[in-house]
């Protein structure tokens, strides 16, 4: 017999598992390395990820925002974590669904999205089989078959950063990121072999090229570099010393701190087109600068874009050239436009800049010629934009104004042709100032500076003068100066010289950049939402639409064209009406634009605020909207939706709503919930468009701007015409119509129930005619008959189309109160899946 004190122990664990319940599932752990037929899940990547033996590096999941991840290897003790590779960097995977695996026949890693699409595969040619993927300690990530040879490995193909023991060959490429807005897109900026064999930097953004990397006025001899060496190889090492076969080689400040005493490296090429080593300290996390290619960023080609300038006094800022504005608001690279038209048969004049060049993109040779017949030779060639005079009489005629650069002791002078009859204000440049403590290197960090008169901004800081010269249809008055303007811009260059010579003395000191800095404006990592969201010029939206030739659409916020982009996308661009009032719906738009990713939401391309146009470009969406699909009478038997396809279309329309209303970082709002602002994809999986043009509610719901919304006659809810304040209930009871009519296949306006047709608006009756149906018939076929597509000729999931009902009336309830969230109408649907399963 047992004890008295065993059976008080037995009731007390019984007790305790009572009140306990069974422990929860273990979660699970980061794993030395990845099995055959074992994968990854996106929504385990705070746990599960492959760490390298010595804890250094890590690699899985890494959340670019709360609804988009990469694939990456990132530094593991570096604050903020450091990603160093990507598989793909340019197309990210979903929050849920998306997994890598190792594919069971052993043949590549393979990263799937969230409809099972493959993003990426390790495709290797050979013929033997992986038996595992490990992550090294040198950040390596390796597959290797079972006797660990190495069968495919991350080194062979570099994103934006180099390793120490990684080998960079003929093949290998560093590409910089995009920049903030588009950070996961490819930047303008590479780093490989030119064809020279010589280790270049490159700017190429589709329109302009160019090397920038080495000095590209100098020889190879006065670069000391090397040519034609075919070896074509080079590789940084952890002591911080870089070796290249051209002789392009560099050290660390801190050269020969070693991995031993805590000190890791990296060589990453950035997103303001500067190549930077740097050192990380384990005892902090942080990182420092220990080189950098250029000290001065004006520079790098591309920085400030086409007919701009980049003027450094002695801290760097983009300026528009005379007679011209900003080309994009927010974006430098687009550089600038001409506020005035070419035209070859009109007069012209000269507007000088001293000490500022444009590289590239020249006419003819530099020939030597006085400064006279250089302006003439400018002026009767219709291709000539501006010329560059310098001391010792080259004269180089540009077709581009691109790459521009001002700096004190920069030899020569630009003149620019504009129109004789161009009103030329006075030029000023307003300084930026440095920000943050450190030097602004992002391509979108560079403030909005401008040329005065021409729509810049720029807050305060010492103005620097820039002279103005002109001519009249030749070069008789070039040269003579405007002396006002003269004796100002000498006094700054005065000032700006004593600076830069300071700057000189501090930049080699001790304290000065080539020093191990604290890296300021260049956070590591993917720390900006990716969406790749682009600004359009109204040119480049009218060349895609073919001049707004193909209406796809229409509705009360505008009308919707069918455009194809450069790059082939077909798109959906979306002219907004009342500019005066479309503006703020515009601006809103754009303040979540970055927030937005879901697979049951169209996802927004970019947009174009030019003058008066608000123009909104999305993806394009193939089937048409689902009341096309779904009211369609005289559509053909196999055209009508099937019951199964209505029942996943109510399900993925729960889904983006439920996540507009709770999973945002912000309170999103639809307000115009309907079967036209549904798309169907190709394969039927439903979209919602037009949720951009809701308004963003404070968490409280107390947001005034709302209480001039409304939505479409059919749909509202009921406090739209009371002084009720707005929340996502109107949404819950929009979606409750659209519920019914999926159901019923037709509007609510038009059903009839027991041979009565509801009068247009009375959704109560029809409510309460459902419900009454509903609760007297116990006979299935009875309510089918009168509440269910009649086109279906019977075939329908009577568990599901019972719960579709009951959802829908609860939803539309006239207290907003007793309306279910759309979190709760989600979770009631897929009840209803499971239970058919």
């Amino acid at each position: 017999m047992s004890s008295p004190l065993a059976v008080a122990s037995a009731l007390l664990l019984l007790l305790l598992i009572t009140l306990i319940g069974l422990p929860p599932i273990a979660p699970a752990a980061a794993r030395g390395s990845l099995t055959r037929g074992a994968a990854i899940a996106v929504e385990d990547h705070a746990a599960d990820f492959l760490v390298s033996p010595d804890g250094t590096f890590a690699c899985g999941f890494y959340n670019v925002s709360p609804t988009v991840f990469t694939f990456s290897v990132w530094f593991a003790r570096a604050a903020g974590r450091t990603v160093v590779w990507t598989a793909s960097p340019g197309r990210p995977v979903h929050s849920r669904g998306a997994r890598l695996a190792l594919d069971r026949r052993g043949g590549a890693l393979v990263l799937t999205d969230y409809d099972g699409a493959v993003v990426w595969n390790s495709s290797t040619s050979s013929s033997s089989a992986a038996a595992a993927a490990r992550l090294h300690d040198t950040g390596n990530l390796v597959l290797e078959d079972g006797r660990g040879n190495t069968l495919w490995q991350s080194f062979d193909t570099p994103t934006d950063t180099l390793l120490p023991a990684q080998q960079f060959t003929a093949a290998s490429r560093l590409v910089s990121r995009g920049g903030r807005g588009r950070l996961l897109a490819a930047g303008y900026y590479s780093l490989g072999f030119s064809d020279y064999a010589m280790l270049s930097l490159f700017y190429d953004n589709h329109n302009f090229s160019s090397i920038y990397w080495p000095n590209p006025y100098n020889n190879y001899v006065a670069n000391k570099r090397k040519i034609y060496n075919f070896t074509r190889e080079a590789a940084l090492d952890a002591l911080g010393q870089f070796l290249s076969s051209d002789a392009a080689g560099f050290a660390a400040a801190d050269l020969g701190a070693t991995a031993g005493g805590g000190v890791r490296r990296r060589l990453t090429l950035d997103t303001d087109g500067d190549l930077r080593l740097y050192s990380l300290d384990d005892a902090t996390g942080e990182w420092d600068v220990t080189w950098a290619a250029f000290g001065n960023p004006c520079i790098i080609h591309g920085v400030c874009g086409a007919n701009a300038v980049c003027l450094y006094a002695p801290a760097p800022a983009c300026v528009c050239a005379p007679g011209h504005e900003r080309a994009d608001a927010g974006v430098w690279t687009k550089g600038c436009r001409p506020v005035f038209r070419h035209d070859c048969s009109r007069p012209a004049k000269l507007v000088a800049l001293p000490h500022t060049d444009f590289w590239g993109y020249d006419l003819n040779d530099g020939q030597i010629m006085p400064l006279d017949a250089c302006s003439q030779r400018c002026m009767d060639t219709c291709a000539c934009v501006a010329f560059q005079h310098k001391q010792n009489m080259e004269c180089y005629l540009k077709s581009v104004l691109f790459n521009g650069r001002t700096f004190p002791g920069l030899p020569g002078t630009v003149y620019i042709k504009v129109p004789a009859d161009f009103d030329m204000p006075e030029i000023r440049v307003n300084q930026w100032r440095e920000q943050g403590g450190g030097l602004a290197t992002d391509e979108d960090d560079i403030p909005s500076c401008d040329v005065a008169g021409n729509g810049g901004g720029g807050g305060g800081g010492e103005e620097v003068f820039l002279n103005i010269f002109s001519t009249h249809n030749g070069g008789r008055d070039v040269g003579k100066a405007v002396w006002p303007y003269m004796y100002g811009f000498l006094s700054a260059l005065l000032v700006v010289e004593a600076v830069v010579i300071g700057f000189g003395c501090w930049l080699f000191s001790s304290r000065g950049l080539f020093r191990p800095s604290r890296v300021w404006a260049i956070e590591e990592g993917y720390k900006l939402i990716a969406n790749n969201f682009q600004r359009y010029t109204y040119s480049e939206i009218k060349r895609a639409t073919g001049n707004f030739t193909d209406v796809i659409g229409s509705g009360g916020s505008g009308v919707v064209y069918k455009g194809v982009l450069e790059d082939d996308r077909v798109v959906a661009v979306k002219v907004l009406k009342n500019v005066s009032q479309s503006e703020q719906e515009f601006q809103s738009e754009l303040s979540v634009i970055g927030r937005i990713y879901h697979m049951n939401l169209v996802r927004m391309w970019g947009c174009c605020s030019e003058g008066k146009h608000r123009i909104l470009v999305s993806e394009h969406i193939e089937n048409g909207s689902l009341a096309e699909m779904l009211f369609d009478r005289e559509a053909s038997e196999d055209a009508v939706l099937g019951w199964n396809q209505r029942f996943q279309i109510a399900l993925g329309v729960a889904k983006g709503l439920a996540y507009l209303h709770s999973e945002c970082l912000e309170w999103i709002i639809h307000c115009d919930m309907k079967p036209e602002n549904i798309l169907l994809d190709k394969d039927l999986e439903p979209k919602i468009t037009d949720f951009g043009l809701a308004k963003l509610l404070n968490r409280d719901g107390s947001d005034a701007n709302l209480s001039r919304i409304r939505g479409t006659r059919g749909y509202m809810a009921p406090e739209w015409v009371s002084s009720l304040p707005i929340t996502e209930k109107v949404d819950v009871y929009s979606y409750g119509v659209v519920l019914l009519e999926l159901v019923k296949g037709v509007r609510i306006s038009e059903w009839m129930i027991h041979g009565v047709k509801f009068e247009e608006m009375d959704t109560r009756m029809v409510v309460k005619a459902i419900h009454e149906n509903m609760e007297t018939n116990n006979d299935q076929g009875r309510w089918a008959k009168d509440l269910v597509d009649c086109r279906l000729n019977g075939e329908f999931n009577p568990v599901q189309a019972k719960a579709m009902l009951k959802i829908a009336v609860s939803c539309l309830e006239e207290d907003r109160g007793k309306r279910p969230n759309m979190s709760s109408v989600l979770q009631a649907l897929m009840s209803g899946e499971d239970e058919v399963r």
